[in-house]
């Protein structure tokens, strides 16, 4: 058995899962000293192997330095390497290990210069869909959309239902109110909202039936001593944050660089039906000005905003 490779491993496996000797040694009922031990060349017990293994989010063979990486393997240790870490760090090492992923592996970039390491937004489209998102101090985001079989136009709402929406979120208190929903514990009282709102509940009562028409907000019925009582709470505040947050994306210049790669020879949106006529002028268009865009022989470019 190879004991200087198992104490090597541990300790780089260890390094990444951002744990400390102490911690390590906690979860398998031993000291702190003895996992310093094993990474100067100690012996670990041969029956803790399958423990250490499980913490630190591996196999046992790669423990041996053994493990080939396999589409098998990966999707197996990717979900033991992060059920254990912290479940207060979970989420962003997710994000951080598909900002990885997109970075090398999509956009060819193994290592980005120093001074684009910070502050940048990616937008990396190919035939089999498309990822943006942001990497900086403020936010590190992703949002990775495999193109399905039958194209984007099978994820969108209807136009009518988005004019609707968009019209909705136009007028006053809007934004207001559905930020105010998100922020609520509990359902409230239009009267509640309207006087966080500094207005009159006869001022957001149509909005309210609005957004509860477009499943925006939920319309519940208490009965109370008085009687019954309508109250009102998000219905999708899960989906709010992540549509505001892309709705800054698409409108604001970043303060920093953006890396586009475009791997695609079709346009995103598939021609149908009902606009296959009209949008021949426009997509040849659109072809056409992407490929002067790009620098000659490459697909790749970085601007600096701001």
């Amino acid at each position: 058995m190879n004991y200087t490779i198992i104490g090597e491993q541990i300790q780089k496996y260890r390094k990444a899962a951002k744990l400390t000797q102490k911690e390590l040694g906690e979860t398998l009922g031993i000291s702190s000293s003895a996992v310093s031990q094993w990474e100067t060349g100690g012996t670990p017990d041969i029956s803790l192997l399958p423990a250490i293994a499980d913490k630190l989010g591996i196999s046992v063979n790669a423990l041996f330095g053994r493990e080939d990486i396999t589409p098998e393997n990966i999707q197996e240790a990717l979900p033991r390497y992060v059920a254990s870490l912290p479940e207060a760090d979970r989420l962003k090492e997710i994000c951080r290990l598909m900002w990885a992923a997109i970075k090398s592996g999509c956009t060819g970039f193994n290592v980005f210069p120093d001074h684009i390491s910070q502050k940048y937004r990616i937008y990396f489209s190919s035939e089999e869909g498309l990822a943006l998102g942001m990497d900086s101090d403020e936010l590190l985001s992703l949002s990775v959309f495999p193109e399905p079989e039958a194209g984007y136009h099978a994820l969108f709402a209807p136009d009518d239902t988005c004019r609707q929406l968009f019209l909705a979120l136009s007028k006053p208190y809007a934004m207001e109110l559905l930020k105010l929903l998100c922020q609520q514990a509990k359902p409230c009282t239009a009267e509640v909202l309207a006087k966080r709102l500094e207005t009159e509940a006869g001022e957001i009562l149509p909005l309210l039936s609005e957004f509860t028409g477009l499943q925006l907000v939920q319309e519940l019925e208490l009965e109370t001593e008085n009687g019954d009582t309508t109250v009102y709470s998000t219905a999708s505040c899960g989906a709010l944050i992540p549509f505001l947050h892309a709705a800054r994306l698409l409108m604001e210049n970043s303060n920093g660089h953006t890396l586009t790669v475009n791997k695609r020879k079709t346009p995103l949106l598939r021609k149908t039906e009902t606009n296959r006529a009209d949008c021949n002028d426009s997509a040849s268009n659109h072809d056409r000005q992407m490929t002067c865009d790009l620098p000659e022989g490459s697909n790749t470019f970085i601007r600096k905003e701001g």
